[in-house]
């Protein structure tokens, strides 16, 4: 890791993004787009679950609708933030390259907007899969980086930067030579016009609370879905088991 590769990072995660968190789960305009991305891929996580690299602990609100998620983040501050704001779960600082759990934990790991955070992405899927037992599920989203708003992204912001370099086939191929089944691919999200137009920081998220401008927004995503070939929509979703 060089040091200013490290140093972006930090600066950018180091403290909780509270208002972020808020925008993700509670927002009336953007948490319904939130729960309707991840449903589909959450509720097939089975617990005992943990969560890599949790953040403030958007994803863990919805796992600990269904029991008692674990989630780990490197920066103690977003870690002391989840722990408050999501009481059904347990929360812990640790390296997503070196799990303090054992071999076999876990029935499912979550891995969302993490890897192209990291010099070493598959020095943490590798630790992901050590943790999972035999049949469990690995859950990973990344951004993709042929989507243009994930383009848009990474130039906005400098720790995204990496999201430009992950394509669907970087993400498997962090996978590569794991004792895993066959990845599944998915796709989803090919235009996602609301959380950019909705942004807690640079859009007008009073747009998305209203009947109309839900109706109008979501109308301009649907059209993106079909303009749009789906190798460049905006995230990449890989699932596979253990062996």
């Amino acid at each position: 890791m060089t040091d200013r590769f490290r140093a972006t990072q930090d600066a950018y995660f180091d403290a909780p993004d509270t208002a972020r968190y808020r925008w993700m789960t509670e927002d009336p305009a953007f948490a319904p787009v939130e729960d309707e991305f991840l449903r589909p891929w959450l509720d097939t996580l089975p617990m005992p679950c943990l969560e890599i690299g949790c953040g403030e602990g958007s994803n863990l609100a919805r796992l600990a609708a269904r029991g008692t998620p674990v989630g780990l983040d490197l920066y103690p501050g977003r870690v002391r933030f989840a722990a408050k704001a999501v009481p059904g779960a347990r929360v812990l600082v640790g390296d997503a390259t070196r799990l303090p759990f054992p071999d076999g934990a876990f029935a499912g790991v979550l891995i969302r907007d993490l890897l192209h955070h990291l010099p070493a992405p598959r020095a943490a899927t590798a630790e992901a899969v050590r943790v999972l037992r035999p049949g469990g599920l690995l859950l990973l989203l990344e951004p993709n980086g042929r989507n243009p708003f994930t383009a848009i992204q990474s130039r906005l912001v400098a720790a995204e930067a990496g999201a430009r370099e992950f394509t669907p086939e970087h993400v498997v191929g962090t996978l590569d030579g794991l004792p895993l089944e066959t990845p599944a691919v998915d796709m989803a999200q090919a235009f996602p016009l609301r959380r950019l137009v909705l942004h807690y920081r640079w859009g007008v998220p009073a747009l998305g609370r209203t009947r109309a401008g839900t109706a109008a927004l979501a109308a301009v995503e649907r059209l993106g879905e079909r303009l749009l070939p789906r190798s460049r929509w905006s995230y990449t979703v890989v699932r596979a088991r253990r062996r």
